[in-house]
């Protein structure tokens, strides 16, 4: 029996960017096992296409005219709140620069989990199992990977995890292939986002390097950030300005992408200025870097509120937006 389905962006491209995009870590553990010279270009490359655009992307919320009023009754929470914090975590920095990573870490992964847990009410998936399953799993691979990461690397060999990527890969396939199936006990299309939300911080058990293995799985989660928000905004944008006005909705993307991208150049060139190898190959920070992260650490922080549907206005501005009808 098929399902009759909401899309937020299309058949197909639901499941690659939204519900299942398990393309960005097969594709990305592909590259640095077998061309481990291009993993700190990749993760630079990631970092500007995905990691911070996901981050640039909240932005376009304070840019939309609705919003206005919205910001100026909650400005305390929305402004001076995040300002005090981030003076503290300055201080912080200063004297132990470790305890800011860490609250860095734990704060993306109850954001990033938070996120996953919704794209699972987006695809119908309402059991309270399912949700803790993601909050289990999210949170013990990211205690564990702060403490020992790439604790089962020795697990497998490149030629094992070669093979395991082909066998991932025509699953992948055949998922997104048949991603309607369903039977009365069983639905693959309701499945996919489980399978999504779980998996997002496994690679911190298989990668030595924290940055790159946050970055392999937590792409699939800046896919759906991205998807989500650019999907809305155009779909608002198309309402607003009406479809026949194509002028004024070409003219307002093209203006937020180039504010995206060129937010996205300025702070991963900060966080390349701000990071650096040592000779134990382990990584240093400077003052460069806590810029990036401060920033990030705002999106954790707002998200909490722009994404918060029992209030009337994010109701009212972003829930009518999300699926096309």
């Amino acid at each position: 029996m098929q399902i009759k389905r909401s899309f937020i962006i299309g058949p197909k491209f639901d499941d690659l960017f939204v519900f299942f995009p398990f393309w960005f870590p097969l594709i990305y553990i592909a590259l640095v096992i077998n061309f481990p010279f291009l993993a700190p270009y990749l993760f630079l490359t990631v970092l500007f296409l995905f990691a911070e655009t996901h981050f640039g992307s909240t932005w376009l919320f304070f840019f939309d005219k609705e919003n206005k009023s919205w910001l100026k009754k909650n400005s305390y929470n929305v402004f001076f709140i995040p300002i005090y914090t981030l003076v503290i975590l300055f201080f912080i920095w200063n004297i132990n620069l470790n305890l800011v990573i860490i609250f860095h870490y734990l704060a993306s992964g109850w954001h990033v989990t938070k996120q996953s847990v919704g794209i699972l009410t987006l695809a119908n998936v309402r059991l309270k199992f399912n949700s803790l399953l993601i909050y289990v799993t999210s949170f013990t691979c990211l205690a564990i990977g702060l403490y020992r990461p790439g604790l089962l690397r020795n697990q497998f060999n490149n030629i094992e995890l070669n093979l395991l990527i082909i066998i991932f890969s025509i699953i992948y396939i055949l998922c997104i292939k048949f991603n309607n199936y369903s039977t009365n006990n069983f639905s693959l299309n309701s499945f996919l986002p489980l399978i999504t939300g779980t998996a997002i911080y496994l690679p911190l058990l298989f990668f030595n390097d924290l940055a790159a293995a946050t970055a392999i799985g937590v792409g699939m989660h800046w896919c759906q950030y991205i998807a989500l928000t650019w999907s809305i905004n155009i779909r608002k944008k198309t309402k607003i300005f009406k479809i026949n006005n194509g002028f004024k909705i070409f003219k307002n993307s093209l203006r937020n992408l180039f504010f995206v991208f060129g937010y996205s150049l300025i702070m991963t060139l900060m966080a390349y200025l701000g990071t650096k190898k040592i000779p134990n190959q382990t990584e240093a920070y400077n003052i460069f870097y806590l810029i990036p992260i401060l920033f990030q650490l705002y999106h954790f922080y707002i998200d909490g509120f722009i994404w918060k549907f029992s209030d009337p206005h994010i109701k009212k501005s972003i829930a009518p937006y999300i699926f096309s009808k």
